[in-house]
């Protein structure tokens, strides 16, 4: 096994040293990979996300890489779902290919889940609990939490969405732990943003829902309303502007690696 891994991995480096694997190399060297998806202009992301991905888990099978190849499948399933409805006036082809995308993705997704099902691996446990409603994989979830087995930033957002109904404070600090949890000079997921500031909001502690606020709206990926939460702040004769002043701070923080909850 060390010896195939060992292998691959020099497989993966020489394709590199000659340049960066590109959609068009990887597609030259496996068609077998890329055929059975649309070849049109539609969903170009998702289609190159896929792609990539497949190319990784055959050379470097792992329940990691099947992980990332399921949640790519679905991202593309959802897009081009969308584009095998749209019909193409001059070439009908086009929107043929379009369906043969989609059922690829479909039958895929069946069979990485067919696969995967037995896996211990936390990523899985939570794709086959949150997809599948299994209480099976989702107590085995629940289990690796207490074994220390979610320390990433991912499976800490993956335990948010089992105890956000259930215990909001709890919630609270796993998305501050998963804050905490990024190194350096991250990218960090702006979702965190946006639930922090939720639960703050129905705290009523509006000082702390503004300051996350202001990082969702940072981030660009939320339109966030401020004008609301402003007016609350007044109201309790809070002042804006030195929460901006905390809120710059937080990414300073977050830029260093050294996350810690604030304080107002």
């Amino acid at each position: 096994m060390k010896y195939l891994l060992v292998s691959v991995s020099l497989i993966l480096l020489g394709a590199c040293s000659e340049g960066e694997l590109t959609l068009r190399a990887v597609c030259e060297k496996e068609p077998g990979i890329c055929n059975d998806l649309n070849d049109d202009s539609h969903c170009n992301l998702q289609r190159r996300d896929l792609i990539m991905q497949r190319f990784e888990e055959k050379h470097l099978p792992s329940d990691k890489n099947k992980y990332q190849l399921l949640i790519d499948l679905e991202k593309y399933s959802k897009c081009i779902e969308l584009a095998a409805g749209i019909e193409h006036i001059k070439l009908k082809e086009k929107t043929s290919t379009r369906m043969v995308g989609y059922i690829t993705s479909l039958k895929e997704i069946k069979r990485l889940s067919d696969e995967t099902i037995s896996s211990d691996d936390p990523h899985l446990l939570y794709y086959h609990w949150s997809r599948n409603k299994s209480d099976s994989h989702l107590q085995r979830f629940l289990q690796a939490e207490q074994n220390n087995q979610l320390e990433t930033p991912e499976l800490q957002m993956a335990l948010v969405s089992y105890y956000s109904k259930r215990d909001r404070e709890k919630s609270i600090q796993l998305l501050h732990h998963a804050l905490e949890l990024y190194p350096p000079q991250p990218k960090v997921d702006p979702e965190i943003y946006a639930s922090l500031s939720s639960m703050f909001y129905k705290k009523k502690d509006y000082a702390s829902s503004y300051h996350w606020a202001l990082l969702a709206q940072q981030s660009g990926a939320f339109n966030v309303e401020l004008q609301e939460l402003k007016i609350y702040l007044e109201q309790a004769q809070l002042d804006h502007e030195k929460i901006k002043d905390t809120a710059e701070h937080t990414i300073a923080q977050l830029q260093l690696g050294h996350f810690t909850p604030p304080k107002f």
